[in-house]
């Protein structure tokens, strides 16, 4: 017995540097399969204020995102989610006023070391909640067009509360919704936000309002005498053969009139411009046409007149056309023979061009590059020259084709 005690302690420190050296062997092998990384977490991370107390409200940085840099294996870090990273500010036990606090990151994965946050601190004030009944104003932006007029706005809600921060609460003095008549010709009815107000005009952060949108409607009338109505072309002539007319517009669409009520009320509800005339037209047009008003009229415009865009196109068509199949790409000394040797061939396009297509501006191909003698099913290929004619089909799709080899004269005896 003393002598085995004799022997480990004489041995001690070789077996101790031989646990070392296999305890490090160990760790060597496992770092090597799966390595520590420190780095920075891809997204930033928001931070999370806990233990508000009770009464109290905390503003400021509260909608802060902190960068993280993390000390985990490379397991970790391929599994490692957003979610798994939580960052807080705790407010346990604070008194009303500005706090510089520490932020606390825990992350739910193990092993996992938080090496550094960015910023570690955040600047909080906390205050006692209030509330307060404010009133509500709505203020209109923008004018009407000439002749209209946009009445005082109506809304049922009168009054809002507004909660939030005490020393915040004390400085609204009024709520806004703004609405804009710009331009309008007719009612605005819908729902508006609103937003908190001081004395001098300045919006109040960290104000909630109940409730935060509310319903606004605001008349838009024509004044007496004041008509709006709808702008005609007035097209003469016909487009070219084999043409169509695919679009009119006219801008200004709608003009405004004035003149005495009387007069007024007996214009039909439109303008016609000036006659524009379309004979023989083969391309779309563009041109400032005058309107033409009743005596007594005016126009409440610079000068009265609009801009007229007509869209002429061609009509499109169909047309079938016999073509006879031409071979190339024959190897020299064979010969070739197609059946059918015509086919075809539906062709879709602008009927001009149609009615105007020659006969080499279609030409079907079989292409016999490559190929040596025997029997071949091809697709022929159909060439059209003139732009904007498709092909819509081949009858038949496919073509025979037999290829000859060379003839070997016959010596004579």
């Amino acid at each position: 017995m003393n002598s085995a005690l004799r022997w480990l302690w004489s041995n001690l420190g070789l077996i101790l540097l031989s646990f070392a050296l296999s305890t490090l062997i160990w760790a060597t092998a496992v770092e090597q399969e799966n390595p520590t990384l420190e780095q920075a977490f891809p997204s930033a991370v928001p931070v999370s204020l806990t233990n508000t107390p009770e009464g109290m409200i905390a503003y400021g940085q509260t909608d802060a995102r902190v960068s993280i840099v993390l000390r985990a294996p490379q397991s970790v870090w391929e599994v490692l989610r957003p979610e798994d990273i939580r960052a807080t500010v705790n407010l346990s036990g604070l008194k009303p006023g500005t706090h510089a606090l520490p932020i606390q990151v825990q992350v739910a994965l193990r092993p996992v070391q938080v090496r550094r946050v960015e910023p570690s601190s955040l600047v909080v004030y906390l205050e006692p909640i209030a509330q307060a009944e404010v009133p509500v104003r709505v203020r209109l932006e923008g004018n009407p067009p000439l002749g209209y007029i946009a009445r005082p706005p109506e809304t049922a809600t009168m009054t809002v509360t507004a909660s939030g921060p005490e020393s915040l609460v004390a400085q609204v003095v009024e709520v806004q919704a703004v609405v804009s008549v710009e331009g309008r010709r007719a009612d605005v009815d819908g729902e508006f936000d609103l937003k908190p107000y001081n004395a001098q005009g300045k919006e109040v952060p960290y104000i909630t309002l109940t409730p935060s949108r509310i319903a606004i409607h605001v008349a838009v009338e024509q004044l007496s005498g004041f008509r709006d109505l709808a702008v005609t072309a007035r097209l003469t002539g016909q487009v070219a053969s084999g043409y169509r007319i695919s679009g009119i517009t006219v801008d200004p669409p709608v003009v405004t009139v004035y003149g005495a009520p009387e007069v007024i009320s007996q214009i039909p509800g439109y303008l016609e411009t000036a006659p524009l005339d379309l004979e023989n037209t083969q391309e779309s047009l563009e041109v400032r046409l005058p309107l033409v008003a009743p005596e007594g009229v005016s126009l409440l415009m610079k000068e009265p007149v609009v801009t007229v865009r007509v869209t002429v196109v061609p009509i499109e068509g169909s047309m079938t056309v016999r073509r006879p199949v031409e071979i190339q790409g024959l190897a020299p000394g064979l010969t070739a023979t197609v059946a059918p040797e015509e086919v075809e061939v539906i062709l879709n396009g602008p009927l001009p061009v149609l009615e105007e297509l020659r006969p080499e501006d279609v030409r079907v191909l079989v292409d016999l590059f490559g190929l040596n003698a025997g029997r071949y099913s091809l697709e022929p290929q159909v060439v059209v020259t003139p732009q904007g004619v498709v092909v819509g089909a081949v009858l038949p799709v496919t073509v025979q084709v037999e290829i000859s080899p060379p003839v070997t004269p016959t010596p004579e005896r």
